[in-house]
């Protein structure tokens, strides 16, 4: 039982941080939007740096974690704690389901992702019961077996490095650094849990070259890592890959060939270090529970993280969007948690609105409020004379809200285009004339004209600038057409939305076994193995309605 445990010493600790942070790392710093060459390797530089400082002050603030309702009060000291643990939870989720899509690609194929949650949350949890002792022998016993599998197959990697590809060293943009440094802090966001786990360590107040040697190891096996992602498939080579330090080690051939699938080592040791994550996720979710006299929730808590985790790989919701959230919401939330700690640790009080206040800002995402966006339900792009020129299908708000009022039914213009010489001039333009923001995280379809699809240049230059914007889903449907301008003006004319009309379409009227509709993601795989475009619908005007008559190239 965790009241039995001891404490751990200071190897403990820094093993048990390694193994348990080194095998998501490898997965997710990679994929980033702004880790890219030398960028990426000054934002993972800048992020370390700040949990340096931030070490310091973990430290200091460890006593307000082993008793926060000593210094809260009874109430407020339960609801800081339990948004505290809520990412966590949420945490637990995002392991659970990347452990799915782990095993299920790459080591069982075609294995029941249920089945695969199910065992992988059982085996942590009994795991996370062994004890706070028995955690740090297994992480003593285990580390050394898994920095030698992830430091060997990063050295046979290097066998495939270019050089000429490490001479790309990429673009380096303040705003890039800027963004990059805080999906870095995002994801590093465990080191922020350090203030309670310090509660359990042997000389707590000694541990600050524990901390410091840990961040060390991980920023510097990460940018060895992003230096070969770049050294082998340079710069661009890769970001479309789902999990491309897996992609890398794909390519190791050792020696005589006498082992084909080496790589499945290093995804057995990624795998593992996931599950000592989620052992340490249902730990300390226990750990701080308990310091609330909420201990008996803690069976529950975490069945609802299983039950969380099955109920969004039913939806199919992407782990990557447990990342967006860190992020939005929970990076913002627990870096003003922390400081709140700290200022009532020394004051010895709080003032319980400042609590409120704090939480709110926290759960309000940092973004921009609903109102204030408008959202694209379709894109028309076409390029000529050197120009793009992008339409956007914007339903009425009223429509999306359903707040019907008359003064938004009128026949108000819903197809709204702008030109530039990028699609990101053209984007700018937008913004320069619209008050909302242009959200595009809704939309349904893209519609080619035909000048951009003559021309691969322009439509790879298009293709960047989605690929290059996260809230653009890659199962966007994508059509063709010979006037783009008379299709996109239909929208909010003809018919509601031209996106939903068409998605209708190809769903409703066509055998799912055998439909030829092409995504967005297939137009990003040809490009990206510089292959033939796969054939497009095409789309005409009938009767002022758009109908899909062909597949054309």
């Amino acid at each position: 039982m965790y009241t039995d445990n001891a404490r751990i010493s200071h190897r403990q600790l820094f093993r048990q941080i390694l193994t348990g942070l080194l095998g998501i790392y490898f997965l997710v710093v990679p994929v980033l939007p702004d880790m890219r060459g030398r960028q990426g390797v000054l934002c993972l530089l800048t992020g370390a740096g700040v949990y340096g400082f931030l070490c310091i002050y973990f430290i200091r603030i460890r006593y307000f974690f082993q008793d926060p309702q000593r210094y809260m009060g009874k109430i407020w000291g339960k609801f800081f704690i339990l948004l505290y643990t809520s990412w966590l939870w949420l945490m637990g989720v995002y392991l659970l389901l990347m452990t799915a899509k782990i095993t299920g690609k790459y080591l069982i194929e075609g294995s029941p992702a249920w089945a695969v949650i199910l065992l992988a949350a059982f085996a942590a949890y009994l795991g996370s019961h062994q004890g706070l002792e028995r955690r740090g022998r297994m992480a003593e016993v285990s580390f050394p077996i898994l920095l030698l599998i992830l430091a060997g197959m990063l050295f046979l990697a290097a066998i495939q490095v270019r050089p000429e590809y490490l001479e790309e060293m990429g673009e380096l943009t303040f705003s890039g650094w800027a963004r990059g440094s805080w999906q870095v802090l995002c994801v590093f966001l465990p080191f922020a849990f350090l203030p309670a786990a310090l509660g359990n360590v042997k000389r707590p107040a000694e541990t600050g070259k524990v901390m410091w040697s840990a961040l060390a190891v991980i920023t510097g096996l990460l940018i060895l890592t992003l230096i070969l992602l770049q050294g082998s498939f340079g710069l661009g080579g890769y970001e479309h890959e789902e999990y491309p330090a897996v992609r890398l080690m794909s390519g190791i051939r050792l020696p005589g060939d006498f082992l084909e699938r080496v790589d499945l080592f290093w995804v057995a040791a990624l795998v593992f270090g996931i599950l000592f994550g989620l052992g340490s996720v249902f730990f300390y979710s226990h750990e701080l529970l308990a310091r609330i006299r909420l201990e008996k929730t803690a069976l529950p808590a975490g069945g609802a993280v299983v039950l969380g985790a099955l109920a969004c790989e039913k939806a199919g919701i992407s782990p990557e969007f447990f990342i967006e959230i860190t992020m939005e919401i929970y990076g913002p939330l627990l870096f003003l948690l922390l400081i709140l700690a700290g200022l009532t640790g020394k004051r010895g009080k709080i003032i319980k609105t400042g609590l409120l206040t704090l939480a709110l800002l926290g759960m309000s995402g940092c973004g921009i409020s609903l109102e204030d966006r408008v959202f694209p339900m379709s894109m028309g792009v076409d390029y000529e004379n050197g120009h793009y020129r992008i339409v956007y299908g914007i339903p009425q708000l009223s429509k999306v809200t359903g707040q019907d009022k008359e003064e938004t039914q009128s026949g108000e213009e819903q197809a709204l285009a702008y030109e530039g010489l990028t699609p990101q001039d053209a984007l700018e333009r937008f913004n320069e004339n619209q008050e909302n923001y242009l959200d595009m995280g809704h939309m349904k379809a893209i519609i080619l004209g035909e000048h951009i699809m003559e021309n691969r240049d322009a439509l790879a230059g298009f293709l960047g600038f989605l690929e290059d914007n996260p809230a653009v889903a890659g199962n966007i449907y994508v059509f063709v057409t010979e006037d783009m301008e008379a299709l996109m003006s239909l929208d909010g004319q003809g018919v509601d939305s031209v996106g939903d009309y068409l998605t209708g379409i190809l769903e409703n009227t066509m055998d799912k076994k055998e439909q030829k509709a092409v995504i967005l993601q297939d137009l990003y795989g040809a490009w990206h193995r510089e292959e033939e475009f796969p054939k497009l619908p095409e789309v005409t005007i009938v009767n002022k309605k758009p109908s899909i008559r062909q597949h054309s190239g």
